[in-house]
């Protein structure tokens, strides 16, 4: 284990003292939950998400094995980033997922996850069949969503809109809009999201501090912090996260000289709104967007509506 001096050594030679390696990388993510420094901001995921009184979830969580029965042989890749207990009393226990998610393809995988979790809470109980515990799903996607708001609330239901069963919920946290300076929260619940939110996606210690004081204590976030400085002065996720991210940077550039190659080679309006939507959904910003395409930003606006 590395002191303290060759942690901030190590953080200097690579990005600077402050830099983190944000927790919206998978990996990241994976790994400092696990970390019993930690365990105060997990307890308060599920604090704040299931509007529980944070008193009440204070060392009533535990951490579960992420490995997932296979339902069949090919079923290979059967692991949630985080799945926790929560013990409510000595008659109710629920059982939270925890994922990161980088693309829209994941949070429909983690709903089959969620599923695999709740069927083990199956009983049978006087010739009926029981649930022993509910299943709570929580999705931080970290892509560019434009259709959903900032929080959502999925639950099984009939066609009239009556729940049919809210044994397993689903709550999704669309990322993007917690650095939306323009948009407004609903609610205290919305706005602690948010900052957990810029939490998981703060690249500096300093931003990581700020943010995890206005909710946890000073002592829960320097264990948070300390940690998160640890791992990203490890040589290894140092290695790991600059290469994730220079294949992404490498895909973002090709996909946009090809689009500006194209939108030279057709110059149709109906090309460059094409074009537009492509990139919009690689991520792309409006200025990136309107020197490819020509189009104006109230345009492309409105393709993001349209997303």
């Amino acid at each position: 284990m590395k002191s303290k001096q060759e942690i901030e050594e190590t953080l200097e030679k690579n990005r600077g003292t402050d830099f983190v390696i944000p927790m919206s990388w998978d990996v990241m993510f994976e790994q400092m939950f696990i970390s019993k420094e930690v365990m105060p901001l997990l307890e308060y995921i599920i604090s704040i998400f299931s509007n529980v009184d944070i008193n009440d979830v204070k060392g009533k969580v535990k951490l579960l094995p992420n490995e997932l029965r296979q339902n069949f042989a090919k079923d290979t890749r059967s692991k949630s980033d985080i799945i926790a207990e929560y013990f409510k009393d000595e008659k109710n226990t629920d059982k939270y997922i925890v994922e990161m998610n980088s693309s829209k393809k994941m949070p429909w995988r983690n709903v089959l996850y969620a599923y695999k979790v709740a069927s083990g809470g199956i009983s049978i109980a006087n010739d009926k069949y029981v649930k022993t515990y509910d299943t709570i799903l929580i999705n931080f996607n970290n892509f560019h969503d434009s259709k959903h708001k900032f929080i959502r609330t999925i639950t099984m239901r009939d066609e009239d809109g009556i729940i049919y069963d809210d044994s397993t919920i689903i709550y999704e946290a669309n990322m993007a809009k917690a650095k939306d300076l323009s948009y407004n929260y609903t609610n205290k619940r919305e706005e602690q999201i948010a900052i957990i939110s810029r939490m998981l996606m703060a690249e500096s210690s300093v931003e990581l501090n700020k943010e995890s004081n206005i909710i946890m204590n000073k002592k829960d976030t320097e264990k948070l912090v300390n940690r998160a400085k640890e791992l990203s002065s490890d040589d290894e996720y140092i290695r790991l996260f600059d290469e994730e991210e220079n294949y992404k940077e490498l895909i973002r550039n090709t996909e946009l000289a090809e689009a500006r190659e194209e939108g030279i080679k057709l110059g149709s309006k109906e090309t460059a709104i094409d074009i537009a939507k492509n990139l919009i959904k690689i991520g792309l910003t409006n200025e990136q967007i309107v020197e490819t395409t020509k189009l104006s930003i109230a345009e492309i606006d409105k393709l993001r509506k349209e997303d």
